[in-house]
């Protein structure tokens, strides 16, 4: 007999389990690997990986007091390099092998997996008269197929029929940070906490584009658990397709927002294979946007018009496309509206994602590493020295209502987690031009705690403020 995977939302809403369940999520390890960290270059020097980041183990990139974070007199000297380096570093030290667990470091003891509400897994059972008590799950369970945004649809591959599943991860320090109860407006999350959203296809979905060999040379798979239709498919296998990684350091409460994605994704509608280049005419709906047919989520010779960038109600095949390459905006109307400084900043950002990108793909060569098939799709941050984060947070990158302190990829969007937010249903940019990055959702108003810009740590609030008999005080001990 199957296991079945038990229906978690009927049995965390209690007090005594949230009370214990969130205990067990705070008293996590805290002997994490942490030697001497491998140094990032300096702001002068060329945006490339370094060395140290190739070998076993991985370091965690600095993120505190003594990291290129700190402000030094006062004043910030990290520069746009600075933010890149950490992601990719980060991405590395996550997804390599822990000896210790045999498995990926994001699935280790200083990791918990947990649903939209902040919640763990527990293990499955066959038998209720005979459970296996509250014991946290040590496997991938995959249930939630949501694309970001409440009102969009599911992504599948261009020919499956089956979607894209999404997992989240927290560690210790986001766990711990989120443990104080009440939240006040001048509270954060600490350094070094970090959230994970990851995509997910079986890879029985990829084989009408790949062999079998290619699969598993090419792609991070693993085995799940995938719950659908109120049933539970056990030892399923699964590829790896994208991943957000959303970290908290020195100066900078609102996290980087991190993302990675397979090379195989989707094609790009402006990009460039080398330096960035600047376009100034407008989107065309006409425009082929590759005549590969490689990708998972676009059928080759597709023009841009007969491609979806608003969500394709009813359809269970998608076929898509990558407007900004690494979320620089570019075309008209943006060029004509942005700040010369933005676009002069969006430049340097797009060469450093490109030189960095391609160091780090031919040090994960040389190691014959299946990450190699990766590529770091950008990242989004705020110029923080004088910000002041208790008016709030947008993502609102052009007049009137722009807010200067954005730095970074200002159009970020991960292909297999924000299909259908690239344009928020208006890719032929007819009405009064806006786009879109990480903070247009994650966002703050005024008044509010840096906290609130994660969804889940919202929606645990909001569960938290029906079970007062939790005992929050207890949740601070390790």
């Amino acid at each position: 007999m199957e296991p079945v995977l038990r229906n978690t939302h009927s049995v965390i809403k209690t007090p005594i389990v949230l009370a214990l369940t969130f205990a067990s999520f705070t008293a996590l390890s805290t002997n994490e690997n942490t030697p001497s960290h491998a140094q990032y270059t300096t702001s002068s020097s060329a945006c490339v990986a370094k060395k140290e980041w190739f070998k076993s183990p991985v370091v965690p990139p600095k993120e505190g007091k003594d990291s290129h974070f700190a402000f030094v007199d006062n004043e910030d000297k990290s520069s746009n390099c600075d933010f890149h380096q950490w992601s990719w570093q980060k991405f590395l030290y996550l997804t390599q092998v822990d000896k210790k667990t045999n498995d990926l470091v994001m699935f280790g003891d200083n990791y918990r997996q947990v649903n939209n509400e902040m919640m763990p897994y527990f293990e499955p059972w066959n038998d209720l008269l005979n459970p296996t008590g509250f014991e946290l799950s040590s496997q991938l369970i995959l249930e939630d197929t949501t694309q970001a945004g409440s009102s969009h649809g599911k992504i599948f591959t261009k020919y499956g029929n089956q979607p894209a599943y999404y997992s989240i991860h927290i560690n210790r320090e986001f766990i711990q940070s989120a443990a104080k109860n009440p939240i006040t407006s001048g509270d954060e999350f600490a350094v070094g906490s970090v959230e994970i959203k990851a995509a997910w296809l079986a890879t029985d979905q990829l084989r009408a584009l790949y062999t079998d060999k290619e699969i598993h040379a090419n792609f991070y798979t693993r085995k799940a658990m995938i719950k659908a239709d109120s049933k539970t498919i056990s030892n399923t296998e699964v590829a790896l397709i994208g991943m957000h990684v959303v970290g908290v350091v020195e100066n900078h409460p609102e996290f980087i927002w991190a993302t990675f994605e397979h090379h195989t994704s989707a094609p790009d509608y402006y990009g460039s294979p080398g330096t960035f280049k600047k376009v100034t005419a407008p989107y065309e709906k006409n425009k082929i946007v590759s005549s590969d047919d490689k990708f998972i989520f676009y059928r080759k010779n597709t023009t841009a018009g007969n491609a979806n960038l608003s969500y394709p109600a009813e359809q269970t095949t998608t076929n898509t496309f990558r407007l900004y390459q690494f979320g620089v905006p570019n075309g008209a109307p943006y060029t004509n509206v942005a700040s010369s400084d933005q676009q002069t900043r969006d430049a340097e950002n797009f060469n450093n994602i490109q030189v960095l990108n391609n160091s780090v793909k031919q040090g994960l060569t040389k190691h014959d590493s299946r990450w190699q098939h990766y590529f770091y799709a950008g990242s989004v941050w705020l110029s923080t020295q004088g910000y002041k984060f208790n008016e709030g947070i947008s993502g609102n990158i052009v007049p009137p209502n722009a807010n200067d302190k954005l730095r970074g990829s200002l159009a970020l969007a991960n292909i297999t987690m924000e299909t259908y937010t690239q344009t928020y249903g208006d890719p032929n940019q007819n009405k009064r031009y806006s786009t879109n990055n990480c903070f247009a959702c994650h966002a703050t108003s005024k008044g509010e705690s840096t906290m609130e810009v994660s969804h889940i740590f919202k929606n645990f609030q909001k569960l938290r403020s029906s079970h007062r008999q939790i005992n929050a005080g207890s949740t601070h001990q390790r």
